[in-house]
């Protein structure tokens, strides 16, 4: 295995240097950083794949950014605790995304639609997103961002899929 460190995401608090795993995926994608704070893969007997379909995006520009998170805990805000992170340049594309070697487990996905490539969610001044964004399982969005339980889903299969709506409000 390669340990790199790397910045796939909006604010992984850009002093924050801890080594990241990089694992093997598909053509579609860059490399998927995962945390050391999940287990250690290499012990991991059940993997599966998330195939990610996002759709109702703005516009093609800007970059795509992915965060898998295996609890509650700093869902969907603080990508630095998330499990595994990855992230793709749209260029004027509706890409899959496709997370391969995921251990079995529960799960939420949250993207955000980083238009203008700053590598951070833009909020107005009361602390609305102006930028799009989505999770797994889509919920209704209400007061405050969706809750871990709202978007988790078990992955116990060798291939799930799921289709994102991004909302922008």
């Amino acid at each position: 295995m390669v340990f790199l460190v790397l910045l796939l995401f909006y604010p992984l608090s850009r002093a924050h240097t801890e080594e990241k795993t990089i694992l093997e995926t598909t053509v579609q994608n860059p490399a998927v950083t995962f945390n050391q704070t999940g287990p250690n893969l290499s012990e991991v007997q059940q993997s599966g794949s998330i195939c990610i379909t996002v759709n109702n995006l703005r516009n093609g520009e800007g970059y795509l950014g992915i965060a898998l998170f295996r609890s509650e805990e700093g869902f969907p805000e603080k990508s630095e605790l998330a499990y595994a992170l990855t992230g793709v340049e749209l260029n004027g594309r509706n890409p899959e995304i496709v997370l391969d070697n995921i251990p079995f487990g529960t799960y939420a996905v949250c993207v955000l639609h980083d238009e203008n490539r700053n590598m951070e969610m833009d909020k107005n001044w009361i602390g609305i997103p102006k930028e799009g964004f989505g999770t797994s399982n889509n919920p209704k969005i209400r007061f405050g961002p969706p809750e871990f339980d709202e978007s988790g889903f078990v992955l116990d299969k060798e291939t799930i899929s799921m289709e994102i709506t991004m909302k922008y409000l």
